[in-house]
């Protein structure tokens, strides 16, 4: 697909709407908390306001309650009452204090359960307002995103998180803080409005103190959230193109620039901290100095008589409760302030005007009855929104007619995929009007053009689901669609062999975390989408780039006569698909350059077309001469249904199976006819073969065989309707599980356990201590303590970080010991009130103490706090570090699971890094002032009274039980909401990761409506965590009222027998009451401990992956050159389907100056076999190879040492010899050069990082001149957030990338699909020159001195490709079926050719017997081997490829010299072969399939094929 660069870029945390930031909108506001409010929350959110103030009040009263009983005990201590009259009043107050706390009990629980309920309402509000809202954006809009799309949709998920942590129950702390401020604050009026405005006039100034520091909040909130961004975006780079990552060793490189961008966040981060702390500080000081002030004052009052000692204590008590709710807003206003800062970013998202996007989003009004499908495009030009000063699509004229096909073809980046883009109304034109059967495209509908007029996209998407689920998407309505109709959309894309390949059959889950589907099968699954659709508009964007040449061939067929009288536009640079009668239009530059019928143009020798046919493969050179028989369906049980064209009719009376068949088997296999017993007809190309009828019921599959009678006619659509009867078979299944030194592979390859412990990691990296052996260690639990979590952060620390460490607790101690001392100063202050005289005298050293007090506590709870904060930062980062090397070091299997999704990944590295960090920064100070504050309040009390001490901890067993209760229920709801909520991220992300085909094939109510039930689910499991979690936590909430009142009672009752001053009551009670009140308001937290808890589990589970789960970290052994490689009965099961076999007895060998082509139908095992050239995946170990006697040869060797494991070689060593170009192109968020060097460091050769090597390396890939073209040139950015290239673009820059590291060995996955011819052949004439020993590139970087050793030192090439012109390029053709080399040719092409064998059906569009089902029987094995014997006995022996050739002497099968540990005679070889060949016959169940090895080097070379079932008893008697 075509784009063009873009010069403006935006971010999420600047108004993303293509100009920028807003400078109206840089500023947030409290209002921003409910931008996602909704009338219908009105009646919760007014409730939770009722409960809030019913709690406000009860704290109110409970001030009133303390301030009652003070004035009784002031009243005992000036002498005014008796013991009785004392005792009763104080039981009078206590019982109310009871009955308080019981109704605080259940008003609280109700309270904190409707808070949660109200953050749960805006989440999913939020999420379902966000989801309709972006479904709405343009689709130029999407361009814009500053650091791509996919940061994009990270950044949403935490911002939502962020605001509903926010409105849920720290906003009812806020709230509830508040009233009670007011609350007590007008109890103080009532008792004393002097001495509560003169406290109160403080207020003022102090506001504008705090206003002042927070006002450099948002800022660093913003800047922290850009940075996160950068990071995410890096993150999901390096995740997705992980493959990339490993060959190219940039691991290092990756986490350098993720952690570059999560320290600049730090910085961000920090700066917020120091505003907070600064306010928390100048908070606590603020309140302490209050007492100062009012305590003077309130002397004055009651001396002068106009206020009463027992007033006054009231007065004080309203208002020390009104200030300490201030107080505890500190902790939580950094997280109010980032939800608020998230509701406006997100809000934004929402309004965001998209001005600047020409886009789709403006729907028309007129839906016509039916759509002939006569489409002008007149005088059409366009730019795309992301860059409108490039001109893609020049003013063309273009006229689609009605029921027929036309083509479009063109240079890569000619602006073929802009025409789909504009007449799906992805993007308007800038000029020129289109018409769909004369109606401007503005003015139709937009749902009724894109049910009418589909498009199916040049990249192939499958969605999360079942195969099954995947193909339905192509109808109307998904949930709706018959199995029959997705049976026969899947029969005409040939997806049978696909389906029966399938673990599960057509219920398989594919897509991400399951069963992944090669490119060409892709593209055939959009294909059946598109039957599944039928629209009377289909436009087809490169549909069969990856397909081999019969599947090309067949689909082209197959297209031709199901889209017979309907219009159909493709798209494609296989310019030999077209055929003479039909209409091309040639585009270049933007521009039409020819039109007209293929006929005509070819005749045009000066004409752009000529030059592409030219260039162009030979798809359609084979004849076809063969006719249908008049009787072909006789036998065939068809359903019968009215069309008008007859070879249409056959066609779909032969991919469709008769119902009362099918329902049986297309759970398996879908397509599957019931066998008739009558021989099959086939071409004179093909030879006859009986399908294998083993028993399968086992797996699921049923026993088939070929239908009877099919009609044969030499052309690509008997092909079609011959494969569509057949079933392919299934892939071998494993029939007893490999075991790796003594354990399942499965176990083996399950890299996901962590470290039995979580803190072992730290000790081990830090400390460098051995690890015990993992079976002693104890099993790691399911849910890790708090205090398991909290000691992984003194190992990742430096000295530095643990000096502040150590400083912070301390300080945070200073913090806890200031309450109690202040607690007794306080009551020493109090005492003076009931003085008979000199009150002001007493009370004066204890303000001054009290002062002092104040001003320590404030500078301990500044540094304290930010030093926690620090280190806090300091420990996600290191975690952050170790996890994202951690990811990057796992085996590629562990990237396929369903939870180590990119997005996944990066959420976790970003939000759960973010949430985590509060355990440290904000939980731990609270636990320890806490916890230093209950200490040493007891054991101040226990010295004055130890008895009265002792009765108040009696309430301590309950408060912690009841804490504990709350903690558990925490932990469990939030781990349950948190997967629930990650599950409605996955489908957020998937619709938008995807949106064009979503637009595409009309999905978007589909996909609203799977979101918004998944949202509801999430909701719907929120509120059961609100009502569980409210139980306990408004128990532990009004535990304080119980234990009040006993200790008044209590203290009543020993003052009334004289046991006791009234001084040392008032003493303990203070020290008590208030500690533990603090302590119940700062564990309020615990509900948010929960959630980052929760969330930091996940951060270690990444962070302790083990290091040494991967083959790739398992070898040291250091080589100069991997070649020669050599696969040796090579067999291999992807980890995730360890039963399943993808490659069966491979037999390769890959020389130096080499070129091998290794080719195939689609999903028949060709990328799996590139995949473990580079070490990607460790091959299945052959155990049944193994012998005591003699020296084993390994599945998988390099360097030519057979019998050294391919994991004793440095993995990073081996692939920094390898260049790959993957099947699908993929840039990172760098600039053009930086991506070229990509994985190449200061280590690597001066000449190799020089800017003239990436020069030539971009000219030998054809990219050089465009990039040139560009304003920055090499440095421009591409990638997400950068500049969007087209497919081909992006191919010619992956090449460039491979070749610029000068490899030993190249690997190159369908490096021509994207591009055009001519760009093309350009690609084959530098893998020419490549493969050339006596001739570099770029100057020659390769000596030619034509001796042994730089034969050796020379680079082998291996293409997997479909082309045939890229075919005859290679010296070597490896012919891959169905996991298995079928046929071989060291001679190339055209020896293949002339054989007339697979290859020769392969590549010359007629079919091979059986589908793919070469097998045959046993029977039938042993009479062709005794036929070919006697022929080869009749002809000398020559060409025999059957027999082992001679062993001369000296004669070996490979190089193995002085290269190799073990030296052996060629004999042993051969005998070594025949007992392998044997044995992988007999687990394989393989003794059929014809198996060649072929042997290229410097001696004679021989091709040895060993089926002799006598080979054990030979070994045993040699």
């Amino acid at each position: 697909m075509e784009k063009s660069p873009k010069d403006s870029t935006v971010d999420i945390t600047s108004q993303e709407n293509g100009k920028g930031p807003n400078p109206d909108a840089h500023r947030s506001s409290f209002k921003d908390l409910f931008a996602f409010s909704r009338p219908r929350h009105v009646l919760v959110m007014v409730s939770a306001l009722a409960t809030a103030a019913l709690v406000a009040a009860g704290r109110t009263a409970y001030a009133v309650l303390l301030g009652k009983i003070f004035g009784v005990v002031a009243q005992w201590g000036a002498g005014t009452l008796d013991p009785d009259e004392f005792l009763f009043q104080i039981s009078q107050w206590s019982i109310y204090f009871v009955v308080l706390g019981a109704g605080m009990w259940f008003v609280s629980s109700v309270d904190i359960a409707l808070w949660v309920v109200t953050g749960e309402l805006r989440a999913r509000t939020t999420r379902e307002t966000l989801f309709s809202s972006l479904l709405d954006k343009s689709t130029g809009w999407y361009d814009l995103r500053m650091n791509g799309l996919a940061s994009l949709l990270v950044g949403i998920h935490t911002q939502t998180r962020e605001l509903q942590m926010a409105t849920s129950q720290t906003l009812g702390f806020l709230i509830c803080d508040i009233l009670v401020f007011l609350a007590c604050i007008l109890v103080a009026f009532i008792y004393s409005f002097k001495l509560t405005l003169v406290m109160l006039a403080t207020g003022f100034p102090s506001a504008l103190v705090l206003w002042g520091i927070g006002r450099f909040v948002d800022p660093a909130i913003e800047g922290q959230k850009r940075e996160l961004a950068e990071a995410s975006k890096h993150a999901t780079a390096a995740t997705t193109g992980i493959d990339l990552v490993k060959v190219y060793n940039g691991a290092d490189n990756e986490s350098f620039r993720f952690m570059s961008a999560i320290r600049r966040s730090g910085k961000y981060y920090l700066r917020q901290v120091l505003c907070n702390c600064g306010q928390m500080s100048y908070i606590k000081l603020w309140m302490l100095m209050l007492f100062v002030v009012g305590f003077f004052f309130a002397v004055v009052l009651v001396n002068s008589g106009d206020l009463t000692p027992g007033n006054a204590l009231t007065t004080f008590y309203a208002a020390l409760i009104a200030f300490q709710s201030v107080e505890t807003l500190g902790p939580h206003w950094l997280v109010l302030a980032k939800g608020i800062v998230s509701g406006k970013l997100l809000k934004s998202l929402v309004h965001d005007p998209d001005k600047n996007s020409r886009g789709d989003k403006h729907n028309g009004w007129y839906r016509p009855l039916c759509c002939q499908g006569n489409i002008y495009m007149r005088n059409v030009s366009f730019a795309y929104p992301s860059n409108p000063d490039i001109i893609v699509l020049q003013p063309s004229s273009f006229h689609f007619t009605a029921g027929e096909t036309t083509f479009v073809v063109g240079k890569s980046g000619s602006g073929k995929s802009t025409l789909g883009n504009l007449l799906t109304r992805f993007y308007q034109p800038l000029s020129g009007l289109i018409t769909v059967d004369d109606h401007p495209l503005p003015r139709l509908q937009l749902e009724w053009l894109r049910r009418n007029v589909a498009l199916v996209q040049q990249s192939s998407v499958t969605f999360s689901g079942s195969f099954i689920e995947n193909v339905a998407l192509g109808a109307f309505d998904p949930s709706r669609v018959s199995i029959e109709d997705v049976q026969k959309a899947c029969s005409l894309a040939l997806l049978q062999s696909t389906i029966s390949g399938l673990p599960d059959g057509i219920r398989t889950k594919i897509g991400h975390g399951g069963c992944s589907l090669s490119g060409g099968q892709q593209q055939r699954l959009a294909l059946a989408r598109a039957k599944l659709r039928d629209p009377p508009v289909l436009i087809l964007d490169e549909i069969t780039s990856g397909l081999d040449p019969v599947s090309r061939t067949l689909i082209m067929d197959a297209i031709r006569l199901w889209r017979k009288g309907k219009t159909t536009i493709i798209i494609t640079h296989e310019v030999a698909q077209i055929q003479d009668d039909e209409y091309v239009y040639v585009l270049e530059n933007g521009s039409i350059v020819q039109e007209g019928f293929r006929g005509e143009l070819s005749h045009v020798p000066s004409g752009l077309f000529s030059t592409l046919l030219a260039s162009a493969d030979d798809a359609y050179s084979s004849a076809r001469t063969s006719v249908y028989s008049s009787d072909a369906e006789s036998d065939v049980e068809v359903q019968k249904e009215p069309v008008k064209d007859r070879a249409y009719g056959k066609l779909m009376r032969s991919l469709s199976l008769g119902k009362k068949r099918q329902s049986g088997l297309f759970h398996r296999l879908a397509m599957t006819p019931e066998p008739t017993g009558a021989p099959s007809v086939l071409t004179t190309l093909s030879r006859s073969s009986s399908l294998r009828t083993q028993n399968t019921e086992e797996f699921g599959v049923p026993k088939v065989s070929h239908l009877s009678n099919v009609p044969v006619k030499a052309d690509g659509m008997d092909i079609v309707t011959q494969t569509a009867l057949e079933v392919q078979k299934t892939r071998t299944h494993n029939p007893r599980r490999t075991m790796i030194q003594g354990q399942p592979i499965a176990a083996q390859n399950d890299s996901s356990q962590s470290l039995d412990s979580l803190e072992m990691f730290f000790l081990v990296r830090l400390d460098n201590r051995k690890s015990k052996d993992n079976s002693s260690l104890p099993r790691a639990k399911i849910h890790p303590s708090f205090v398991s979590i909290l000691k992984t952060v003194w190992p990742t620390l430096d000295k530095a970080g643990k000096l502040e460490l150590i400083l912070g607790v301390a300080l945070c101690l200073v913090v806890a010991a200031s309450n109690p001392v202040f607690s007794f100063i306080f009551s020493q202050l109090l005492s003076a009130f009931w003085l008979p005289e000199d009150r002001h005298q007493a009370g004066s050293k204890w303000a001054a103490a009290l002062t002092a007090v104040a001003v320590i506590d404030a500078c301990a709870t500044f540094f304290g706090y930010y030093l926690m904060e620090r280190v806090a930062q300091k420990w996600v980062n290191a975690l952050r570090a170790e996890a994202i090397k951690r990811i990057l070091m796992q085996p590629r299997a562990w990237f396929d699971k369903a939870n180590h999704s990119p997005s996944t990944i990066t959420q976790c590295l970003e939000r759960n890094g973010e949430e985590m960090r509060k355990l440290v920064g904000m939980f731990v100070p609270i636990f320890l002032t806490v916890a230093g504050m209950i200490l040493a309040a007891l054991v101040w009390a226990l010295a004055i009274r130890w008895d009265l001490t002792l009765v108040t901890l009696a309430g301590v067993p309950v408060t912690l039980a009841a804490a504990r209760l709350n903690s558990m229920v925490s932990d469990k709801w939030e781990g349950l909401c948190e997967k629930a909520a990650a599950s409605t991220n996955s489908i957020f992300s998937e619709t938008f990761s995807h949106i064009k085909v979503v637009r595409a094939f009309t999905l978007e109510k589909h996909f609203t409506t799977k979101h918004t039930k998944s949202a509801q689910q999430t909701y719907e499991l929120g509120t059961k965590r609100a009502l569980y979690m409210g139980i306990f936590y408004g128990l532990y909430q009004s535990i304080a009222f119980f234990l009040t009142a006993m200790v008044f009672y209590y203290a009543a009752k020993i003052l009334s027998q004289g046991l006791m001053s009234t001084t040392d009551v008032i003493r303990i009670v203070n020290l008590l009451l208030f500690s533990l009140g603090t302590a119940v308001s700062l564990l309020a937290n615990l509900p948010q401990v929960a959630a980052a808890k929760t969330t930091a589990l996940q951060m270690l589970y990444y962070a302790n992956l083990s290091h040494s789960a991967s083959h790739e970290s398992q070898g040291s052994r250091r080589v100069t050159t991997p070649l020669p490689i050599r696969m040796h009965h090579l067999r291999f099961a992807y980890p995730r389907a360890p039963k399943t076999l993808i490659l069966r007895n491979i037999n390769l060998q890959i020389d130096p100056g080499t070129c091998t082509a290794i080719v195939g139908t689609s999903g028949c095992g060709k990328t799996t076999i590139g995949a473990l050239l580079l070490r990607l995946y460790e091959p299945t170990p052959n155990n049944y190879l193994k012998f005591s006697n003699m020296p084993e040869i390994q599945p998988l060797s390099y360097a030519n040492l057979p019998t050294v494991q391919a994991s004793s070689f440095s993995t990073q060593c081996l692939r920094s010899h390898m260049g790959y170009v993957p099947q699908h192109p993929f840039l990172f968020p760098i600039s053009i050069k930086e991506n070229i060097l990509y994985g190449l460091d200061s280590r690597s050769h001066e000449a190799i990082l020089s800017h003239d090597n990436v020069e030539n390396a971009a000219k030998s890939a054809g990219i050089h001149d465009f990039v040139t073209s560009l304003p920055e040139g090499y440095d421009t950015l591409v990638g997400e957030g950068g500049l969007q290239l087209s497919g081909g673009q992006m191919q010619r820059l992956s090449i460039a990338r491979a070749l610029v590291r000068r490899p030993s060995l190249l690997v190159l996955d369908e490096p021509t699909s994207a591009l055009d011819a001519t760009s093309a052949e350009g690609v084959r004439e530098v893998i020419r020159n490549l493969v050339l020993v006596s001739t570099g590139w770029g100057g020659g970087f390769r000596s030619s001195s034509g001796g042994e050793e730089d034969r050796n030192m020379a680079m082998a090439v291996v293409v997997i490709t479909h082309s045939k012109e890229m075919m005859r390029i290679a010296d070597q053709l490896v012919v891959v079926e169905n996991g298995t080399v079928v046929e071989t040719g060291v001679r190339g092409y055209d020896e293949l050719v002339s054989r007339g064998g697979r290859f020769a059906q392969l590549v010359g569009g007629g079919h091979w017997a059986g589908g793919s089902d070469y097998s045959s029987s046993a029977s039938t094995l042993a009479t062709s081997l005794a036929r070919d014997k006697r022929k080869a006995k009749k002809g000398g022996g020559k060409n025999d490829s059957w027999l082992p050739s001679p062993v001369d002497e000296g004669d070996e099968d490979f190089e193995v010299g002085e290269r190799t540990q073990s030296v052996v005679s060629s004999e042993w070889y051969t005998l070594y072969d025949d007992v392998a060949a044997t044995a992988a016959a007999e687990v394989d169940d393989d003794a059929e399939e014809e198996q060649e090895e072929v042997r290229v080097s410097p001696g004679p070379r021989r091709q040895v094929r060993l089926v002799n079932e006598q080979a054990l008893k030979k070994l045993e008697g040699a």
